[in-house]
């Protein structure tokens, strides 16, 4: 009933008066027989509503969630992991305090090779986010389609 709950909860805000109309039908249909027969019905409607929302959930909560992730991955390898706000910042200073000018031709040598490396490292990460944010678009419809062909043959993605 929890997740029942909160699934009209979420809806709620679309069309109030529906949804405690239809939650006041389904409290009365759990409430008025007897334990099997409300523990078969409240498992019936648990399910039915749970592949229901599946999909509202998984293109709107969850893609808002895994696009939150991915953002926030973001962040946390450019100012943590891979410190290019530094980098970048301290790229024309001499490396070890070495200020004669063959420590500061060096350096910067040094400190250029660095951060192309450090954004190799990032564009790669960011293909890589790329990719799972589009597998999480992607995965539920594959996933349909391939249970499609197995059951009825249907043949749309091997033709």
């Amino acid at each position: 009933m929890v997740m029942l709950n909160t699934c009209l909860e979420y809806l709620s805000g679309q069309n109030r008066k529906n949804m405690l109309q239809l939650r006041c039908y389904l409290q009365k249909i759990l409430m008025n027989d007897n334990i099997l027969v409300a523990t078969i019905k409240y498992i019936f409607i648990e399910v039915l509503w749970d592949i229901i929302y599946f999909p509202v959930w998984w293109y709107t909560k969850g893609t808002a969630r895994i696009g939150r992730y991915c953002l926030e991955s973001i962040q946390f390898q450019i100012n943590r992991r891979l410190a290019l706000g530094i980098w970048i910042s301290n790229i024309f200073k001499p490396m070890y305090g070495d200020y004669t000018i063959e420590g500061r031709i060096i350096s910067g040598f040094m400190r250029v090779i660095v951060l192309l490396w450090k954004l190799i490292q990032m564009i790669f990460w960011l293909i890589f986010l790329i990719i799972l944010f589009l597998a999480w678009l992607i995965l539920p419809v594959v996933i349909i389609l391939f249970i499609l062909y197995q059951l009825a043959g249907v043949n749309i993605l091997f033709k």
